[in-house]
């Protein structure tokens, strides 16, 4: 285990501009690898053995990185704002409020990502990625688990170095705690009224329709910022026991009935929580399934939908300690 290894993001003033702020994340693996393309010529040619040496040019197709960690109740703010379209951040009792959105139009900034591998006769070395935007994410809960998000990245370039001076220190919340599977709870309404369901597993993710393939004829191998080009989708699952109560639920599912989830999570810090709204979810299945020496379990999948009244078709709402003090 890599002890002096660290990950952290930071904001960019404009799209692949390296910022000089790291926020420290814990994440739980090293997955941020270049992407390089080799252009090569061959034609008729008397003598050649293969492909010659200088027929061979790299072009810097930049790359894909994750960020996976557990979610604590201080200090994820700007991962969720990166993989959001919209994000409205206030300040009022010593509590700062994170309120993310789905939209029909990206406005999620593009962040540095400085990742720092320490080599195994100790020297560190930090690979900064810049023009970092998320293309996908997942959030997690489950029984026993710490509830776990991951975010996607693309990002345009990549740089390294060893020189002290230029690794910057990430910075870490002064306090904050796990979000685990025992402060979780999930709301599930159909036609307004709550439908209990005792779930044991949770998911939901987006695919945001990005396109990061924007390279052009302009004397520059650096792709330009992604912009969205297809229509973002959401998607996640419900597992829990088959009650007579979650009956009602596959009766939804099979009249294709649109019903309101709610995930609610509760901080060991003073005003800390973390609220996940889908107002608009439509089951995709399935009949529940009895087993030999299990209860019978009962699977919903879901598709995240737009309400169609303007609000968003997810709204997270992430409530942290204001360290900055308002």
């Amino acid at each position: 285990m890599a002890l002096d290894a660290s990950i952290g993001i930071g904001r960019e003033s404009a799209y692949g501009t390296l910022s000089t702020d790291v926020e420290g994340y814990e994440g739980k693996a090293d997955s941020w690898k270049t992407e390089r393309e080799f252009i090569e010529s061959v034609g008729f040619r008397a003598g050649m053995q293969t492909a010659r040496a200088d027929r061979r040019n790299i072009v810097n197709m930049g790359g894909e990185g994750e960020l996976e960690i557990d979610v604590l109740d201080a200090g994820a703010g700007s991962l969720l704002t990166a993989a959001f379209d919209k994000a409205t951040v206030t300040s009022a009792g010593g509590v700062r409020t994170h309120v993310l959105e789905t939209a029909a139009d990206s406005a999620s900034p593009s962040f540095s990502a400085q990742m720092v591998r320490p080599t195994v006769d100790g020297t560190k070395v930090a690979y900064k990625h810049v023009g970092c935007v998320a293309t996908e994410w997942e959030l997690t809960a489950e029984v026993e688990e710490a509830v776990a998000l991951t975010v996607s990245f693309d990002f345009q370039d990549v740089t390294h170095t060893s020189v002290p001076g230029q690794i910057v220190a990430p910075v870490y919340p002064d306090a904050a705690y796990v979000y685990d599977w025992t402060r979780t709870a999930i709301t599930l309404k159909r036609a307004g009224n709550s439908v209990p369901l005792d779930v044991s597993k949770f998911s939901l993710k987006g695919e945001r329709g990005m396109k990061t393939d924007r390279r052009f004829l302009r004397g520059n191998q650096l792709k330009k910022q992604p912009t969205r080009n297809a229509m973002p989708s959401y998607e996640g699952e419900l597992e829990g026991e088959f009650t007579t109560d979650s009956l009602g639920l596959y009766d939804a599912f099979v009249a294709g009935e649109v019903c309101a989830l709610t995930l609610s999570l509760d901080g060991v810090l003073a005003g800390s929580s973390l609220v996940v709204e889908c107002p608009a979810i439509q089951f995709t299945g399935e009949s529940p399934e009895s087993s030999v020496d299990e209860i019978t379990v009962h699977s919903l999948p879901f598709r995240v939908l737009d309400p169609g009244d303007g609000t968003p078709a997810i709204r997270v709402t992430y409530m942290e300690p204001d360290t900055d003090g308002e």
